[in-house]
């Protein structure tokens, strides 16, 4: 279902769908995924898997068990699935809730847990300069980054120091000024210039995923590895 991607998107998911699909039996894997939305990555990996979030309007993705709910109390027992999946998401959640967070994701995570978030004082600066082109434009905040300059980007030292001792692996991605880019195209607001970014661009990823290589990076992923 080629026409559900969007090559923003496609590039958050990317590496997610790439450590997924190098792991044994990955089709016969159960999936949660927190933060989903409507989509979540059902368009990028092409399997079902479980979403939870609080709102899933919005084109749906027919592969995905809805669950209403948040990642603070998430309604499962302990080791319920095989791979859990949370991508910007984080950074909404109150600094004081987020080790609580985290520990809920590694309760329901049987052998996988898959956390990426933005990260640094490069990301966060970009952020805030985003706001400000937007405010500028449209008289009003960003609303997709209100929650990251209320609460601050996450610490990732933190965040390792909660998911010890899990076997870590951690990379970065999503480079700053392609994410410019790509997020000054969205405030443009007009059709064609929406069509080429969320679909003429479809054409090109190949290279938008070479692109999006080179540091300095806006989000860095977390691919950790649970004990029995």
């Amino acid at each position: 279902m080629f026409y559900r991607w969007h090559p923003q998107l496609y590039l958050r998911y990317a590496p997610i769908v790439d450590y997924i699909k190098k792991l044994p039996n990955s089709d016969k894997l159960s999936i949660l995924e927190i933060g989903s939305g409507s989509l979540g990555i059902g368009p990028y990996l092409n399997l079902p898997f479980t979403g939870v979030d609080i709102d899933f309007s919005g084109p749906q993705w027919p592969q995905m068990t809805q669950i209403i709910g948040t990642g603070k109390s998430l309604p499962f027992p302990d080791k319920s699935f095989d791979i859990i999946i949370c991508t910007d998401t984080l950074e909404h959640v109150p600094p004081q809730l987020r080790h609580k967070f985290v520990a809920e994701l590694i309760r329901v995570a049987k052998s996988h847990l898959i956390l990426a978030f933005p990260e640094g004082k490069l990301a966060a600066q970009q952020d805030k300069d985003l706001d400000n082109l937007y405010r500028h434009r449209f008289g009003q905040p960003f609303p997709f980054l209100t929650e990251h300059l209320q609460y601050g980007l996450p610490d990732k030292d933190a965040v390792a120091g909660w998911l010890k001792p899990a076997q870590i692996y951690t990379f970065t991605r999503h480079n700053l000024k392609l994410r410019q880019w790509f997020m000054q195209g969205w405030m443009a607001k007009t059709p064609l210039v929406d069509l080429f970014f969320r679909k003429v661009l479809l054409l090109f990823l190949p290279l938008l995923k070479i692109l999006d290589q080179p540091p300095p990076h806006y989000r860095i992923y977390f691919f950790v590895t649970i004990k029995s």
